[in-house]
């Protein structure tokens, strides 16, 4: 992936956050932009950039801020459209989808509303996972760049690349740049793969 859409993403997950926060991650060094690979937004805590080479503050300005409920809460307001009624079942499973396809991680507490169902209240983390794409991934598994397949689990930790290579699988198959084209059908309920 090219430096300038790398950090094209990063400034479209940015613009997720809540304003204060948006300004923040706007002023990081390109160099970081380019790497980040989520935003870490925890209570009491400043705001922090993960990338590969690990978990690093948004900026090295002073004095540092630290994230409040209420930036969380303002956080999920925005991402929903002020609905949270509307995205309530993907909250409680501890996860919103932003613009863009940006998954947003939520952490709190989950109570049990009076139907049975479970409601996420209380956030105290947010992680938003700024998703790219990386061309030419899938020729990086042997098995399938080789001999093709006919079913196939792709299974790792948070964080590996999981959807990062369903996305280039399914453009490389359905494109069929150096295989024939297939047609393609994919049920992408998180709506992160066609971002």
């Amino acid at each position: 992936m090219e430096i300038g859409e790398a950090v094209g993403r990063y400034e479209q997950a940015a613009a997720l956050l809540p304003a204060r926060w948006q300004q923040a991650a706007r002023r990081a060094p390109e160099h970081r932009k380019a790497l980040a690979e989520e935003f870490r937004l925890r209570t009491g805590r400043p705001m922090t950039i993960m990338t590969y080479e690990g978990e690093m503050l948004v900026s090295d300005e002073l004095p540092r801020d630290s994230v409040t409920q209420a930036d969380l809460e303002q956080l999920c307001d925005a991402v929903t459209g002020y609905s949270r009624y509307a995205a309530a079942e993907t909250m409680a499973k501890g996860y919103l989808i932003g613009r863009g396809g940006f998954r947003i991680g939520l952490c709190g507490t989950v109570a049990v509303r009076q139907d049975g169902g479970l409601a996420l209240r209380d956030i105290s983390s947010a992680t938003v996972r700024i998703s790219r794409q990386v061309r030419g991934l899938w020729q990086e598994v042997p098995a399938l760049s080789e001999s093709g397949f006919d079913s196939t689990l792709i299974a790792a930790p948070p964080g590996a690349g999981k959807t990062t290579l369903l996305r280039d699988l399914v453009r490389q198959l359905s494109q069929g740049e150096g295989v024939p084209p297939q047609r393609i059908t994919l049920i992408d309920e998180r709506e992160e793969i066609a971002v």
